[in-house]
């Protein structure tokens, strides 16, 4: 769990008595390649804290197809965020790519923690800017942003991507179908 502690300094300080609170409502697990940690239509109570491995966050259209929404890759948090606050159902699954370990906790137990601790609250709004941001940022370029763009910022984001996921997911990622994926690695790459 240090290796939690370094990244959410990184983010924003904790104290010692806030560490060791925190502490004691996180679990370490480990869950193989296809688990879903939050399903589709299901109340999540869950935050996610990615030590190794990459997961997805998808929905699906009124056709059943699936659109990854994220990719997670380690030392990111993932949680459907709207889902928890709202306690409603989610649209947002999350999946394990590969093999994963986590460190989470009961989100409700979190908040009770940003009552008590300042650290804790400044931490949980330093997280809540930077989802605001990168689903900001993610809804921009998937409309000024060609799908070849799209492919290499992902690559610069997770290199060796294509070596850790499927083209399936990768193409679902940057709004292409895998046919189209391939062109565009071809034409890249060749």
């Amino acid at each position: 769990m240090e290796g939690l502690l370094k990244h959410i300094n990184t983010i924003s300080p904790l104290s010692k008595i806030s560490w060791k609170a925190l502490k004691q409502i996180l679990v370490d697990r480990n869950y193989p390649i296809g688990t879903h940690l939050s399903s589709l239509n299901e109340t999540p109570t869950r935050v996610f804290f990615l030590k190794s491995g990459y997961a997805r966050g998808y929905t699906l259209s009124r056709k059943g197809n699936q659109y990854n929404r994220v990719l997670y890759k380690p030392n990111e948090f993932m949680a459907s965020l709207s889902a928890l606050i709202q306690k409603s159902k989610t649209y947002l699954a999350i999946e394990c790519l590969t093999d994963c370990q986590t460190s989470e906790c009961n989100f409700n137990k979190f908040i009770e923690l940003t009552d008590t601790f300042p650290d804790i609250d400044a931490f949980y709004q330093k997280i809540l800017e930077e989802n605001f941001v990168r689903f900001e940022l993610r809804n921009i370029q998937l409309v000024t942003m060609t799908a070849t763009e799209r492919y290499v910022d992902l690559r610069k984001r997770i290199p060796k991507i294509d070596d850790i996921i499927s083209q399936k997911h990768i193409a679902s990622h940057i709004g292409v179908s895998p046919i189209q994926l391939s062109r565009i690695r071809r034409k890249l790459f060749s």
